[in-house]
């Protein structure tokens, strides 16, 4: 095994010796000879070495910036989070400082942000012309007798419609809320010049849940969600009168849900139009409930019936009202009779004209409903009233006035209108028309109601001049000095009103 090894390695050396021999040996003149190579010397090793340090420099200088840019980027983003961090208290300090300045309103409040006040008005004057005449029917005395015919002929005025002021805002925290308004409009010097208006305080649960007490607008018909700059026309349908609550003292639930795409609204109150706060306790209640869903668009949206914005989508909304009230007007009443509620526009069982006014006593059943899309420069909107009145006779009285006109007990009543506006120019010009009616359980008589008007808008909603016709045949639901309207007499009112809002 050993020796065949070393023969092995013999033949190997053998073999290595022959072919150095080979490449010692003279080349022969007719056979070429490769190409002797020069092995490489020292520098050449040198220069070598030397090119790869430099390229290994190269990528290592590479590398170095890499990275230092990471690192700077990482530095220049922990110097921008430290400035705009600095900016911002800096600018949450400047805001602190800053108490009082004007934003849809002018407002004061305290630096920690507890406390806050905003002051905001309205002002609305005008020129209204009158024109009445006999129409079909004739004035009516208490018991549904023909009473003479209604006056006739002219009348013109200035007048100041609304001068509100509101006082809004804050205590202690967001939460806490609180409204007083009032308005000098029509006030006198027995009441201090100043009519007060919405009085109330609130407390904010969450978004879905508002809880608020005091004088607050009734909510039941869509014309109660109105800012009190009224609406497009500058005066709500005077059809509508026996169906408007108004105002009333009590509690009252409100919220919104589903990105405030719907909104609710439950009260109970001293009645319609009780928001005398210093009145006498008159044991009534009313409870009136009101929701709303909107499509497109926020219920806000519908605050107002002019889009001055054109929507180029359609955006609609949908309301619905409920309403329950008792009244005791009876003279022997505990504690005391009540006397705000009077039921206006009810048509006498002969057809000679309309009844007037009269303090209710018994149970009153009231529903709405009413629609109102916008698109574009085009806004449109329906609303229906319903009512029942159940009449009850006054206590230690041989007589009811309401028998004694009617005939019954109860009495049905039923309004309709509808609103139609379209901006000529957006933004600025705008066309508005209004047709509508009020009509009784027996049908006997109707009161139709027209409407025409445009309005410039100088300035958005704060300023805008508002003009309009009014056409009524037969009037029955008001007789009001503030619109020269005639009870039971055909009435044309022309009126030009300038509204102020800061």
């Amino acid at each position: 095994m050993r020796c065949g090894r070393l023969y092995g390695f013999l033949l190997v050396l053998l073999t290595l010796a022959g072919q150095a021999a080979a490449e010692t040996a003279p080349p022969s003149a007719h056979v070429q000879q490769p190409v002797k190579r020069r092995a490489p010397t020292t520098r050449d090793l040198e220069r070598q070495i030397a090119a790869l340090r430099r390229e290994v420099q190269t990528i290592r200088a590479h590398e170095t910036r890499t990275w230092m840019s990471r690192q700077r980027e990482a530095q220049i983003k922990r110097i921008v989070q430290g400035v705009l961090k600095a900016s911002a208290r800096h600018a949450q300090q400047l805001q602190q400082q800053v108490t009082a300045g004007y934003d849809r309103g002018f407002f004061v409040r305290s630096p920690e942000n507890n406390f806050r006040l905003n002051i905001r008005g309205y002002v609305q004057v005008g020129y209204i012309f009158g024109y009445s005449s006999v129409g079909n029917a004739q004035n009516i005395n208490l018991l549904g007798q023909p009473a003479g015919p209604p006056a006739v002929g002219d009348a013109s005025e200035f007048n100041m419609r609304r001068a509100r002021l509101i006082f809004a805002g804050y205590a202690f925290s967001p939460r806490f809320i609180y409204v007083v308004s009032g308005d000098f409009a029509g006030s006198s010097k027995a009441n201090g010049y100043l009519q007060m208006k919405t009085i109330y305080a609130g407390y904010r649960l969450s978004r879905g849940v508002l809880l608020r007490a005091g004088v607050l607008r009734v909510p039941f018909t869509y014309l109660s969600d109105y800012p009190v700059t009224g609406d497009d026309f500058g005066s709500y349908p005077l059809l509508s009168t026996p169906f408007n609550a108004e105002r009333s003292l009590g509690l009252d639930v409100s919220g919104k849900f589903f990105s405030d795409h719907f909104t609710y609204d439950v009260q109970v109150n001293n009645g319609s139009k009780a928001s005398n706060v210093g009145s006498a306790i008159d044991n009534r209640f009313g409870y009136y409930l009101r929701v709303q869903y909107s499509g497109g668009g926020r219920v806000a949206r519908f605050k107002h019936e002019g889009a001055i914005h054109p929507r180029h989508h359609l955006a609609w909304m949908m309301g619905a009202g409920l309403g329950y009230e008792t009244q005791n007007s009876s003279a022997g009443a505990f504690p005391s009779p009540q006397t705000s509620l009077s039921i206006a526009g009810l048509s006498t069982p002969d057809g000679a004209g309309f009844y007037p006014k009269f303090t209710a006593n018994g149970s009153l059943y009231r529903a709405t409903g009413d629609a109102h899309l916008k698109y574009e420069g085009l806004d449109a909107s329906a609303t229906i009233f319903f009512q029942q009145y159940n009449d009850r006779p006054p206590a230690g009285s041989s007589t009811d006035n309401f028998v004694a006109a009617f005939g019954r007990r109860s009495l049905f009543e039923m309004a309709y209108y509808g609103e139609l506006g379209y901006f000529l120019v957006p933004g600025k010009w705008q066309i508005i028309s209004r047709a509508g009616e009020l009509l009784t359980e027996s049908g006997d008589k109707q009161m139709f109601e027209y409407g025409l008007g445009l309005n410039w808008y100088i300035y958005g909603r704060d300023a805008r001049l508002q003009t309009a016709l009014i056409y009524i045949p037969n009037a029955a639901a008001i007789s009001s000095s503030r619109t020269n309207v005639v009870l039971n007499a055909q009435n044309l009112i022309s009126m030009v009103q300038l509204q102020l809002k800061y």
